[in-house]
């Protein structure tokens, strides 16, 4: 058994764990940037976020790549875990570690980003409601004519009730 394979797995994990890090950081920053409506700085988050979710990927084949060389297949935290025990015991701990690591910051970064996300569909109603006030505001207005014959001059009534004297 090559112990170096457990050695560049907990390497790799440790960089994923980073990764996810980083991510929740950026998921946080958005958040606070979504509350203020600063869409400038939105867009280079989001380039940020996508460039690190690549980094994410390629940590993530690097793992995979890994778990072949050792199980034969593509294997999780667990199994990792169920392996050293039998043929690696002194990784056990450094993999179960992790393990707790990575499983106590993924439900932190989906919150983030659910968030985020409903951030964004009420952003998305505010601006179609101010879109719609502002094509009202400069639509061309027809000529309203109200029960005597005359044009109507006010657009909408003040008032709820309304009644002509």
């Amino acid at each position: 058994m090559d112990k170096t394979l457990f050695q560049k797995l907990i390497s790799v994990l440790d960089k994923e764990i980073l990764a996810y890090t980083n991510l929740k950081e950026l998921f946080a920053e958005k958040r606070e940037i979504l509350k203020r409506a600063k869409s400038d700085d939105l867009g280079v988050l989001d380039n940020k976020i996508l460039a690190l979710n690549n980094n994410i990927g390629e940590l993530n084949k690097s793992r995979q790549e890994i778990a072949q060389k050792l199980l034969g297949k593509d294997a999780n935290m667990s199994e990792f875990i169920e392996f050293a025990q039998a043929e690696a015991p002194e990784f056990v701990e450094q993999l179960t570690e992790r393990k707790v690591k990575i499983c106590n910051i993924i439900p932190e970064i989906t919150l983030l980003n659910n968030q985020n996300v409903e951030l964004l569909k009420h952003g998305i109603i505010i601006t179609n409601k101010m879109l719609e006030t502002i094509i009202d505001a400069f639509a061309p207005q027809g000529s309203y004519y109200n029960g005597a014959g005359k044009t109507d001059t006010h657009d909408v009534d003040m008032w709820t009730i309304s009644k002509e004297i």
